[in-house]
């Protein structure tokens, strides 16, 4: 074959490469543009982390600040006394409210009648409810009283509890606690075992006020053995110590350690004199009174004799010589040597023994 015949295959390589050399510049040229552009630069990552840090920090701040100071303002306030809750508020229906819990506080810390019932007149005026002084006696709560007096006694007791009104309801304890209205509701006298109890009793009105409370001890011991047939003198007085009356005749009369006295309502008048025990038996005696002398008649020395029946029934029986018996009955001990009559007696329900 000849170097003619050959050229055109030689001419067909030339093409070749001549193609293959332009595509070759075409890919460098992107690649060089591609490479000469801007290039899109994410946000470092750190920095991202950071800025929620400190957002979170900031929101933690601001929401720990508005609980303190929630906290702050709820402390403060409940630590408001009645009289500056009173002063700050505006609301009548609270301003009541308030009232109603300081009254409360009032009677069963013990404040006088005076400052009640100047607490009262100011409440009234404050509320403009005038309920606060025409219903007085629901807010000027009477405290309760004992039938016996605290002390010591042989055998067992019934203890009642005298309302100072009859529309109040009562609320003991026997266990030293104050009571308060989940106590047990009084309806009925109190039996005392024997050994020591401590009764507590409360007054609560109609509208829920509380009196002061009332308190007192009692030392029940066992019937000593009947060793002996009769009572000592100093036995004999003490069961004789105090105020009795008579329902009948409405007279009573008051015994202390040496003085007897009958307290006669007709005509008016007090027949007081010395006495001296002159005999007693194993539940009496007779004493001797001496120089007895009732409206102006001295009747001299005179011999008065004293049954006590049944033992812790608070009544006795007493004849004057010669005489029929009489019946008579404990009055009812309040405190400071005071008695409480069921009537009156020269104007007055109340004797005082010395």
């Amino acid at each position: 074959m000849t170097d003619h015949e050959h050229s055109p295959d030689r001419n067909d390589a030339k093409s070749a490469h001549d193609e293959l050399n332009w595509a070759e510049l075409e890919r460098t040229e992107v690649d060089s543009n591609q490479n000469h552009s801007s290039p899109i630069v994410p946000p470092p990552k750190k920095s991202k982390k950071k800025l929620i840090i400190i957002l979170a920090i900031v929101g933690s701040i601001l929401i720990l600040g508005g609980l303190t100071f929630f906290l702050y303002n709820q402390f403060a306030s409940a630590n408001l006394t009645s009289e500056e809750k009173i002063e700050k508020t505006t609301d009548q229906d609270e301003l009541k409210k308030l009232y109603d819990e300081l009254l409360s506080s009032y009677a069963t810390s013990g404040k006088s009648e005076a400052e009640i019932l100047a607490l009262l007149e100011r409440a009234a005026k404050e509320t403009g409810d005038q309920s606060y002084i025409q219903n007085q006696d629901s807010y000027l709560v009477k405290p309760p009283s004992f039938n016996l007096a605290p002390g010591s006694y042989e055998g067992t007791q019934n203890l009642e509890i005298i309302k100072g009104n009859s529309g109040y309801t009562i609320y003991y304890t026997v266990d030293g606690n104050v009571p308060d209205k989940t106590s047990p509701k009084y309806t009925s006298a109190i039996p005392l075992p024997l050994g020591e109890t401590t009764v507590k009793a409360v007054a609560v009105s109609d509208k829920g006020f509380s009196s002061a409370t009332i308190e007192g001890k009692y030392i029940l011991t066992a019937p000593q053995a009947n060793t002996q047939s009769v009572l000592t003198p100093e036995e004999f007085i003490n069961k004789i110590y105090g105020v009795w009356y008579k329902t009948d005749y409405g007279n009573s009369l008051s015994i202390s350690q040496t003085t007897y006295t009958e307290h006669i309502p007709n005509p008016l008048s007090n027949a007081t004199s010395d006495y001296s025990v002159v005999s007693t038996t194993d539940n009496g005696g007779t004493i001797k009174v001496l120089n007895f002398t009732v409206e102006g008649y001295n009747a001299g020395d005179i011999l008065i004799e004293f049954d006590f029946g049944t033992p812790g029934d608070n009544q006795m029986r007493l004849r004057h010589e010669g005489k029929p018996w009489w019946d008579y009955a404990a009055a009812e001990y309040i405190g400071s040597g005071q008695y409480h009559l069921p009537f009156q007696f020269a104007g007055s329900d109340i004797i005082t023994l010395n």
